[in-house]
């Protein structure tokens, strides 16, 4: 594992990649795309890229069930927190009967609200041996003052990643440090999903130009290159070679 102050303490350009890693929402293959993690992982550790995990506790759950948690940590990887408050186990939901089925941001509660979903969320992740959890990402980048002020009280959590120019991204007071997903507004940004690799390409070699820590994103339900998404999102090309051609590239600007 990684701890995210080396990721950070480092001088100019560099590039890791987050991935949000999502429960039964979004996930109908969870298992078959957890199973297929492992070769995302140990791809980019060995050439040298971080990958951050935004866990949800359906996500934890499963990762746990497969045994894969400790194998995981070998990699160059940090772990997060991921909250999708409309999909949480019964065990959290049963703790937190304010939530609504309907109700898909984690800002649109309020702070106590959002307290009891952080700390049992945590507490979820954390009893199947998800550790450390270094940094947040809120589902559909949703975060809020409050959301900040929850992490950082009940949390040790200093940390936290979105498209800052999402409107459900509401943030003022700077209680955590913010480390965004590269992006030009709230619709383009470094997805390996969102466009083709060669316009992929173009835009992590803008970056390069900015000289700074470059993060993508992409999401777990992509990880399985035969999962439904991929021809139902009518996608030409998998997570798993996009990042390889990527990589590629800024091999060959050394």
């Amino acid at each position: 594992m990684k701890n995210i102050l080396e990721l950070i303490s480092k001088d100019g350009f560099q590039y890791a990649i987050t991935i949000d890693c999502e429960g039964t929402n979004f996930d109908k293959n969870l298992k078959n795309n957890v199973e297929n993690l492992e070769r995302f992982l140990k791809f980019n550790s060995e050439n040298d890229v971080t990958t951050i995990l935004f866990i949800t506790p359906f996500f934890a759950d499963m990762l746990s069930q497969l045994n894969l948690v400790e194998k995981i940590k070998q990699y160059n990887v940090i772990f997060g927190l991921h909250i999708h408050p409309e999909n949480l186990p019964d065990e959290i939901t049963g703790k937190c009967s304010f939530i609504k089925k309907d109700e898909e941001l984690l800002a649109s509660y309020n702070l106590e609200e959002q307290k009891c979903i952080i700390n049992y969320s945590m507490e979820y992740l954390t009893q199947r041996g998800i550790t450390p959890i270094q940094i947040y990402r809120g589902g559909y980048f949703s975060m809020n003052d409050d959301t900040a002020k929850a992490l950082y009280e009940l949390t040790d959590i200093r940390f936290e990643s979105h498209n800052t120019y999402r409107e459900q991204y509401r943030v003022s007071n700077n209680l955590l440090t913010s480390l965004p997903v590269y992006s030009l507004d709230h619709k383009e940004e470094l997805r390996l999903e969102y466009f083709s690799s060669e316009k992929l390409c173009q835009l992590l070699n803008d970056a390069i130009d900015e000289d700074k820590l470059t993060l993508g994103v992409t999401h777990s339900y992509l990880l399985d290159s035969n999962d439904f998404h991929y021809e139902r999102d009518n996608l030409k090309e998998d997570i798993h070679s996009i990042q390889k051609k990527l990589v590629e590239m800024l091999k060959n600007k050394e």
